[in-house]
């Protein structure tokens, strides 16, 4: 199985952090591997870059874009979309998504996609294989005064 962690990030977060984004995966990760008294201040750390998620709205998107799909449900707190070889579940908190998958790539692909269509600046994390990124990349500034 696999285990993605979805944050927004300030965007003002975001831009300072393009292309260092193996600064805040390992905030994260730091974060979610600490059971000292370190754990209390990167926590304040995280909520101090993070947005809290918008649900209704951010749910509302998400189940509209993939109400078409076949092997989709809209269940209490998390949305299921079922392909032919691969699942995926997305699940809701004020201040993150949990996506887990099994199978192939497709299902967790079509999640990832509409969230990314969303709004910019959500972060993926996987602490099990080291992988992180954008869901939706940024374009770093040009021109005078960036």
């Amino acid at each position: 199985m696999r285990e993605y962690l979805i944050y927004k990030i300030k965007e003002d977060v975001a831009e300072e952090y393009f292309g260092k984004e193996i600064k805040l995966f390992q905030l994260f990760l730091e974060e979610y591997k600490t059971f000292t008294q370190q754990k209390e201040v990167l926590m304040k750390q995280i909520l101090y870059i993070t947005s809290p998620l918008q649900l209704n709205p951010l749910q509302s998107f998400i189940k509209q874009m993939l109400l078409s799909s076949k092997g989709f449900q809209a269940e209490v707190h998390s949305f299921l979309l079922e392909c032919e070889k691969s699942s995926a579940r997305l699940s809701f908190s004020e201040r993150y998504m949990l996506l887990q998958s099994v199978g192939s790539f497709e299902a967790e692909t079509a999640i990832f996609e509409n969230i990314r269509k969303y709004e910019r600046c959500f972060f993926a994390m996987d602490f099990k294989y080291y992988r992180y990124g954008w869901l939706n990349p940024l374009k770093a500034r040009t021109g005078y005064g960036s």
